[in-house]
């Protein structure tokens, strides 16, 4: 007991026993710090999440038309993503890569959920063909359903870059071609459903 007496008296007198209890000090300090960053991290992601529900609401107003037609459809996969999808003749003519005038409508009304989602959601456009090969007209322009996909989905980021001024940083193009149908390609109502472009908001 005396041994233990002794070794405790020595350990204090060396000056640990104070160094101990600083850094018992500054971490208690730096709790409260992080605690209020997590909160506040908790506060901006709800915030994000009522944005992208209010770009959701926004779409599905200005599109309302189209999805009653099954021309197009607004779906939320996610509390922060949102997709659209547009059959192919809402947006481009027969044998064309050039947005129509209506297409530019509708585009603006998917512009109007861009501006009020949260300023880091990013556009993702997809871009989709049947499986037919191209017809003569596009060959003289593209190689095949890759590059028609690709041109289209471009097409429709520039609309939406130069047309309703969103930061083009905010954007990624990717060509599906033929190879993610969603309906059968052997009718020609499955071959409709398949032209597409998809676009997604994603706030991740």
């Amino acid at each position: 007991m005396r041994i233990l007496i002794a070794f405790l008296t020595m350990f204090m007198l060396s000056g640990c026993y104070p160094l101990l209890t600083e850094g018992h000090y500054n971490t208690v300090e730096t709790v409260p710090g992080e605690i209020k960053s997590l909160k506040k991290s908790d506060e901006q992601m709800k915030e994000d999440i009522r944005q992208i529900k209010d770009a959701l609401g926004m779409m599905k107003t200005g599109m309302k038309q189209q999805i009653t037609e099954k021309t197009a459809s607004v779906e939320q996969l996610s509390p922060e993503t949102i997709q659209v999808t547009l059959q192919q003749k809402m947006l481009f003519k027969s044998g064309s890569s050039t947005i129509s005038a209506e297409g530019r409508k509708l585009l603006s009304h998917f512009a109007e959920g861009v501006r009020n989602a949260p300023e880091a959601a990013r556009v993702r456009v997809v871009g989709h063909t049947d499986a037919n090969p191209i017809g003569s007209e596009l060959r003289a322009r593209y190689t095949d359903n890759w590059e028609l996909s690709a041109a289209r989905a471009a097409a429709v980021a520039r609309a939406l870059i130069w047309g309703e001024n969103i930061n083009p940083n905010r954007f990624h193009i990717e060509a599906g071609g033929a190879i993610a149908p969603v309906a059968d390609n052997n009718s020609e109502e499955g071959r409709a459903q398949n032209r597409r472009i998809e676009l997604f908001l994603e706030n991740i």
